[in-house]
């Protein structure tokens, strides 16, 4: 996994009781997060004896969740429209429907390999030469830079994401959506590119979407994207100071092939691969994200995937 960019830290300031406050360098002055947003609490001690350290590479816990189901439904984009979306793949809780919310789908069951994770993710369906291709796995990462890891606070209860855009019409920055193989023992770090390609060694073909690190502080409908926002270099932005985990959705596919890949469109449309994109709509208990954050990635400790109820880290690293 190629290395983030470094960011500066957000300033931030505990209050006292339930609530945290943070100073936000924009016109609206102060935006308060209550616990319902983040949890002020100290979080579940977690034990990360014998884990790597983070070194150069971000701090990281991993997720691994299969698809849960296929349909046309979009529950930030158009929510309560059943059947009006493009295809999408659903990873996590099964249960999503077009008018699922972050408070239906958590503590429900999950497709995840923790059920702490009741959240729903997708991605638009893969075609090959028109045929649908189905997940074979879907790795998601959890993620901070070394040079703010310390900054990072819980992903925000009850929010939701939007990575890529479905509208593209030219390749997007590989930043955000990358076509990949997945890593085999002869090659650990296969290439990426803007559009799919040929794997080589029993790879599969693999697209990769990076969502935004830097939230506003109040805003949890992903719809409009105003809320969450790509670091720079300079790291975030005064309007959007809060650091958050970055995830890194990796959905491999069962072929090796790039030639005739397309994304679905509509509910009976496919176009080309350039609009990659990702959902996600936040289900995980709050107690168990806040710990695997401040154990993981705050600390800089590679935790590797995350099991169980609890999401206890299993340590070492996962490709």
């Amino acid at each position: 996994m190629s290395h983030l960019r470094s960011l500066s830290t957000a300033g931030f300031a505990l209050a006292a009781g339930a609530v945290l406050a943070l100073t936000v360098g924009t016109a609206a002055g102060t935006a308060a997060l209550t616990t319902t947003a983040v949890t002020a609490a100290t979080p579940p001690a977690v034990s990360t004896a014998g884990f790597p350290a983070g070194g150069r590479d971000p701090g990281i816990f991993t997720d691994t969740c299969t698809r849960s189901r296929t349909a046309p439904n979009d529950p930030i984009m158009m929510p309560g429209m059943t059947g009006m979306s493009m295809q999408h793949d659903f990873f996590g809780n099964p249960a999503v429907i077009a008018s699922s919310t972050a408070a239906t789908l958590r503590g429900g069951r999950t497709t995840c390999s923790t059920a702490a994770d009741s959240s729903a993710y997708w991605t638009p369906v893969v075609y090959q030469h028109g045929t649908p291709l189905t997940p074979s796995r879907t790795l998601l990462y959890w993620r901070a830079p070394a040079a703010t890891a310390s900054a990072t606070h819980a992903m925000p209860e009850g929010i939701s994401l939007i990575a890529g855009d479905e509208t593209a019409t030219a390749p997007q920055s590989t930043s955000v959506v990358d076509w990949t193989c997945t890593t085999t023992p002869a090659d650990r770090r296969p290439s990426r590119s803007a559009a799919p390609h040929d794997c080589t060694g029993g790879a599969q073909l693999r697209l990769v979407i990076t969502f935004p690190n830097c939230w506003d502080g109040h805003t949890m409908d992903g719809r409009d994207r105003s809320g969450a926002v790509y670091a720079t270099a300079a790291g975030c932005p005064s309007s959007h100071p809060i650091q958050i985990p970055q995830i890194v959705m990796h959905v491999a596919y069962p072929t090796s092939s790039g030639a005739g890949i397309t994304l679905s469109t509509g509910p009976q449309t496919q176009g080309p691969p350039v609009t990659g994109h990702a959902d996600f709509v936040d289900g995980w208990q709050q107690t168990r994200m806040a710990a695997d954050v401040s154990a993981c990635v705050d600390a800089q400790v590679r935790c590797g995937p995350v099991r169980g109820e609890q999401a206890v880290p299993q340590g070492g690293r996962q490709r």
